[in-house]
């Protein structure tokens, strides 16, 4: 027997919205609450404040930074 359930659109939308903001705060509070990830959160921070990064302008610059480094 199937049952069916009818929801406006907007009410659709708004749900998978808000499922996306909670799955990113899931995926936040599960980095910070593991060891290697919180190192690799402090090692970026730091980077970032000594400056120790590249900015690409395009594509190409990223591909030749990542790849023929």
């Amino acid at each position: 027997m199937a049952e069916t359930v009818t929801l406006p659109k907007h009410l659709l939308e708004d749900l998978i919205k808000h499922l996306d903001g909670v799955s990113s705060v899931l995926s936040t509070l599960e980095e910070l609450l593991d060891e290697e990830g919180l190192k690799r959160i402090r090692e970026g921070l730091k980077d970032y404040e000594e400056k120790n990064y590249v900015v690409a302008k395009d594509v190409e610059e990223l591909r030749r930074t990542l790849f023929e480094s």
